[in-house]
């Protein structure tokens, strides 16, 4: 069978083999879906791996062959990696995931899987997004959803994907928002600092409803009216009555979208004698509480969590909790985004991406310890 040229002046042989995983061993032997060879460089391999340098530079007996053999990859996810370290243009034509063996196969050869970053672009570009938010509530666990964004985003530095799917999560979901991984490499996850952010987010979208539905009612807590008891019961009945009050409760069983929904509806008449102090304009109030809920968190910024990675652990131990903007702000793809979404990106102590940014995190801090 002669070798998939990879490198035209190639002076090495990959041998890659796929494995059957959805077939039981035999004899003790995985079933073999395919086998395929390819033409690489050697000099590329090498100066993109440090596993590579390790066994064709060194004193390991691959070292001294002209072909090696790796197992258990999927051969076309394997192709677009080599395809990548020698810059010839791959297909982006892979479904979702993909990303997950992609970022493995990164993991296991210590490639750089930021030389991803453009491809990955490309691929989410030609993607049905729409269609998989739309789906969001779905039980289907093979549909994907905003969820299965959440690492390919991260991990392939996709900022508008990741702001898109985190904004959308915070506000969509009632439940603890968790990412989903639709492989075997349970291993390959957001850091938990990210997912405790996101819920912290989300969190805080009910807080800030609440505050500004609030308003009236510490008024009129405060008035000395004989009307004030009649204009807030008629208050809090017309936010029940539109399905957004008692707050605590109905958050428990609708999304922040489902609320603010909810809160499209609410009209209030006033009672006939209630006086000048009680005469607030409830629906206005209601109106301003819902769009400043709306507008407030516009999803996680990678650049701010990067930015936020402080290289003096003592130092961000102490500072803990109170970023400055200046330090978020400016320099963001996302050119201007809310104060909340700064704050809420803020990483606080200095931790990988994950296991795939070890080499990146050398270059860029020094070490890779958190």
């Amino acid at each position: 069978m002669s070798p998939t040229v990879i490198a035209e002046d190639g002076d090495f042989l990959l041998e890659v083999i796929e494995w059957d995983r959805g077939k039981p061993w035999i004899n003790k032997e995985p079933v073999i879906r395919g086998t395929e060879v390819f033409k690489v460089s050697r000099n590329v391999l090498m100066d993109s791996s440090q596993v590579f340098t390790s066994m064709l530079g060194g004193g390991w007996k691959e070292a001294h062959q002209s072909t090696i053999t790796l197992k258990d990859w999927t051969i076309l996810y394997m192709k677009i990696w080599l395809q990548v370290l020698h810059s010839v243009i791959p297909t982006s034509e892979v479904p979702l995931e993909a990303m997950w063996h992609m970022a493995k196969i990164a993991d296991c050869y210590r490639f750089d899987v930021l030389k991803l970053k453009d491809w990955f672009a490309d691929w989410y570009q030609r993607q049905p997004i729409s269609i998989w938010y739309a789906q969001y509530n779905t039980r289907d666990h093979n549909l994907p959803t905003p969820k299965w964004l959440l690492y390919p985003c991260y991990t392939f530095d996709h900022y508008q994907g990741f702001m898109q799917a985190t904004k959308f999560c915070a506000y969509r979901y009632t439940q603890h928002i968790n990412e989903v991984n639709p492989t075997r490499f349970y291993d390959l996850h957001l850091p938990s600092r990210v997912i405790q952010q996101l819920n912290a987010a989300k969190g805080r979208l009910r807080t800030v409803l609440h505050r500004d539905l609030y308003e009236p009612n510490d008024k009129l807590l405060r008035a000395g009216c004989s009307c004030k008891e009649h204009t807030l019961w008629g208050y809090e009945k017309a936010l029940t009555v539109c399905g957004a009050w008692p707050l605590e409760r109905v958050a428990q069983e609708l999304s922040m979208y489902g609320i603010l929904s909810n809160l499209s509806r609410f009209t209030y008449q006033l009672p006939s004698r209630a006086c000048s102090r009680c005469r607030l304009d409830y629906e206005k109030i209601v109106e301003k509480g819902k769009l400043h809920t709306e507008n407030y968190f516009g999803g996680l910024c990678l650049d701010c969590m990067d930015a936020s990675k402080a290289d003096d652990e003592d130092h961000d131990y102490w500072s803990h909790g109170a970023p400055k903007e200046h330090e978020f702000v400016y320099g963001c793809r996302a050119k201007k985004h809310s104060q909340p979404t700064w704050y809420f990106s803020y990483m606080g102590r200095k931790q990988r991406k994950d296991k795939l940014y070890r080499s990146q995190n050398m270059a860029r801090y020094g070490s890779d310890s958190e």
